[in-house]
């Protein structure tokens, strides 16, 4: 039951618990109906039961595959998004980081600091090939 459920119902774990939802506030009802149809008729009572176990089962599966997704996920490294972080940094960014952390002492701070300015101000002067070109 278990494939055929997690066959026909949607990817996302969102979409799931959703399915899940809907079923139990279908199933619910049906069984009370069912259980107060066997005091008057049996057959329709019967009925009410036979539906609302199967709508039962159903969102019990979807919840089962929404924990096993929930489950296999990776869990969130935070180191990842320091790194992600780090990778985005401006040059002039890790230099300030470094400092404040104390990996550089004032003098060494300040003379790279220096040089990235330097480096920038040449990359920002145009070069001899652009300027014939303009």
């Amino acid at each position: 039951m278990f494939g055929l459920v997690h066959r026909y119902a949607p990817q996302s774990p969102a979409g799931r618990t959703a399915t899940a939802i809907i079923a139990c506030l279908i199933g619910v009802p049906a069984l009370v109906f069912g259980l107060i149809g066997l005091t008057g008729n049996v057959a329709a009572g019967l009925l009410f039961l036979l539906f609302s176990a199967v709508t039962l089962s159903v969102a019990g599966q979807l919840i089962r595959g929404v924990v096993r997704q929930a489950n296999a996920a990776p869990m969130a490294n935070p180191q990842d998004d320091q790194q992600t972080h780090e990778a985005n940094e401006t040059p002039i960014g890790t230099l300030r980081r470094r400092y404040a952390e104390g990996e550089l002492d004032d003098e060494a701070f300040e003379r790279r600091l220096d040089q990235l300015i330097e480096t920038e101000e040449l990359e920002q002067q145009p070069t001899e090939r652009e300027r014939v070109l303009e």
